[in-house]
């Protein structure tokens, strides 16, 4: 059983320390969009009027006002001293909107370190490139700091994914639901592409990648050529004929590639959930915090990556 307090709505709500400091237009779910190809010719150029008086507002504020918007990146850790960088921060909120990776943990443990940041909104993405500590197959860490477990619950019990559950927790439950389906002739490319580099390359493992090369291939064939160029291989090792042989040898098992993909898209929220769920846990660990949820921010089916991890800090002494 999940404590429902831990899966606070959207929605006004007095007794949520975190949503009642909102403004209401934050609070209330926005209304849908309206495509600009609906939109009359009138109302088309009105939002863009508008949308050039605001751009101008700006750029005057900002030539007269530098303080106002100042870009900045630079390398930060938990670690880090963020006066060094910004001397006026004060009771401020850190934001992370889909932060890749890593990079989700990295802000949350920044958070709960600095005495200045007073509350975080964190929406974690890419979840196959999370670092996890407990993984056998893991490489080393160079900082010490992994991105999965965070929580000491977790810890303690050496939990881990694995790259193929995490790469499923990446996918898209509810675009499936409504009948956006899986890219399933390019996943099925894919997979007798790697039992062609296991059969004739050995199953080589490469610091490059095939990436989208599907969308500019003309047949299977065509397919596997430009992968193994991507991929710096002998392309002689194989002749065309070999290569649709497999393609025909393979093509009665699509089937079974789809229900395998479909289980794989049903347990893809309960891996994520699991993932966002261990980082709340690490939030309410901390002795600082007063209040901390996960909290669905967006449409799934704009954003499959829709869940917030929100959390307040204990009042200064």
């Amino acid at each position: 059983m999940v404590n429902p307090d831990l899966l606070s709505p959207v929605g006004p709500n007095p007794e949520n320390p975190f949503l009642g400091a909102l403004s209401p237009e934050l609070v209330e779910l926005p209304a849908p969009r309206v495509p600009p190809s609906a939109l009359s010719k009138d109302e088309r150029e009105r939002r863009k009027r508008e949308n050039l008086e605001r751009k101008a507002r700006v750029a005057g504020a900002s030539a007269n006002d530098s303080s106002l918007y100042s870009p900045l990146t630079s390398y930060v850790t938990a670690e880090t001293k963020l006066h060094e960088i910004i001397s006026e921060l004060e009771d401020a909120v850190v934001v992370g909107l889909h932060t890749c990776g890593d990079l989700a943990p990295s802000t949350l443990r920044m958070f709960s370190a600095k005495d200045e940041l007073r509350a975080t909104c964190s929406v974690g993405c890419c979840y196959h490139l999370l670092s996890e500590e407990f993984d056998p197959s893991r490489p080393d860490c160079p900082n010490g700091q992994w991105g999965f477990p965070m929580s000491q619950h977790l810890r303690d019990q050496g939990w881990f994914c694995g790259r193929n559950a995490r790469m499923s927790a990446c996918l898209a439950l509810e675009r499936v639901t409504v009948g956006g389906g899986l890219p399933t002739e390019s996943l099925f490319y894919r997979a007798v592409l790697h039992v062609i580099l296991r059969d004739h390359y050995g199953a080589i493992k490469s610091e490059k990648r095939v990436g989208n090369v599907y969308s500019k291939s003309t047949s299977f064939v065509d397919y596997v050529r430009r992968a193994l160029g991507r991929l710096g291989l002998d392309g002689s090792k194989i002749s065309d004929d070999t290569i649709e042989d497999y393609h025909m040898e393979y093509r009665p098992r699509i089937q079974e590639m789809e229900a395998f993909n479909m289980l794989k898209v049903s347990l893809a929220p309960c891996i994520e959930g699991l993932i966002l769920l261990d980082r709340l846990c690490y939030l309410k660990e901390q002795e600082n915090t007063s209040f901390s949820a996960l909290v669905q921010l967006f449409d799934p089916l704009m954003s499959p990556r829709c869940y917030g991890i929100v959390s307040l800090k204990k009042p200064s002494t």
